[in-house]
C-alpha cells in the first residue's frame, strides 16, 4: 500500500472497528466477532448509542469483549474497519471520514444496494457493484475487502443459532483479504471461500437478492448458500 496518510502507532491492530455498528447487520456481525474472542469497538454518530449496542454485546456473551465510541475515534482505536451501515449511506459516510484513514487501515464492505418495492431489487449502480461503488470513492492506499454479502442480518444475530454455511470475500489486495480471513476463521461453523477480485461482488449481491426472495417465499429467516464439490 502506498500514499495517503501516515501510519497511526497508537492504532490497535487486534481491535475490530464497526463503522454504524448499531444496526441489525453491525450488532450481529460485532456479536460474532467477539464470541470469537475478538476486540469489538462499535461505532456511531452518538456514543451513547454505540455504548449501548456494546454493553448489549457484553451483556449477551457475558463478556468485555466490547466497547463503543464515536465513528470519528474508530480511525484511532483500529485497523480493521467493517462498514455496516445500510449501502444508501455508506458513500456519504465515506465521504465524511475520507481524511481519518491512515496507512495500515484495511476497510470490509458488508453492504448490498437493495431497495424494497415489491420485493428486493438491486440498484442499478454505475460501476457494477456497491464493493465498487465504495472503491471508487476510497482513499487509493485503503485496500477494500468485500464479505458478509449472503448471510441473514437477523441469523448473524441469533448468536445462539450456528452459521453453518459458506461465506465469500472478495478483495483487491491479498494481504487486506488474509488479515481480514484471520480475523474471520475464528467464527464457528463457517467456510470462508476466496471469492477473488471486487467484481464478482456484482453477482454476490445478486445472490442476495435471491436469498431474500427465497426466505419471503418459503417463510424464513436463515436461507444462505453452501457451495458443494470444493
Amino acid at each position: 500500500m502506498t500514499g495517503g496518510g501516515r501510519y497511526n502507532p497508537r492504532m490497535n491492530n487486534q481491535a475490530v472497528g464497526l463503522i454504524g455498528g448499531t444496526g441489525s447487520e453491525g450488532r450481529g456481525i460485532g456479536l460474532r466477532l467477539a464470541a470469537a474472542g475478538h476486540e469489538v469497538v462499535i461505532g456511531s454518530r452518538s456514543a451513547e448509542r454505540a455504548a449501548g449496542t456494546a454493553a448489549e454485546i457484553n451483556r449477551r456473551l457475558a463478556s468485555r469483549n466490547a466497547s463503543g465510541c464515536v465513528n470519528a475515534d474508530l480511525f484511532e482505536r483500529s485497523r480493521l474497519l467493517f462498514l455496516t451501515v445500510p449501502f444508501e449511506h455508506a458513500a456519504g459516510l465515506l465521504q465524511q471520514h475520507r481524511a481519518e484513514f491512515r496507512e495500515g487501515h484495511v476497510l470490509v464492505d458488508v453492504t448490498v444496494p437493495l431497495v424494497f418495492r415489491k420485493g428486493p431489487r438491486l440498484t442499478d449502480l454505475a460501476e457494477g457493484s456497491a464493493a465498487e461503488h465504495l472503491r471508487a470513492r476510497l482513499p487509493a492506499h485503503v485496500p477494500l475487502v468485500a464479505t458478509f454479502k449472503t448471510f441473514p442480518a437477523a441469523l448473524l444475530e441469533r448468536i445462539e443459532a450456528p452459521l453453518e454455511g459458506d461465506e465469500f470475500v472478495c478483495h483487491d489486495s491479498g494481504e487486506a483479504r488474509d488479515l481480514v480471513l484471520s480475523v474471520l476463521e475464528g467464527i464457528e461453523g463457517v467456510r470462508w471461500l476466496d471469492a477473488g477480485p471486487l467484481r464478482y461482488c456484482r453477482a454476490l449481491e445478486a445472490m442476495t437478492m435471491l436469498v431474500i426472495g427465497l426466505n419471503r417465499r418459503y417463510g424464513s429467516h436463515e436461507g444462505r448458500f453452501a457451495v458443494h464439490g470444493l
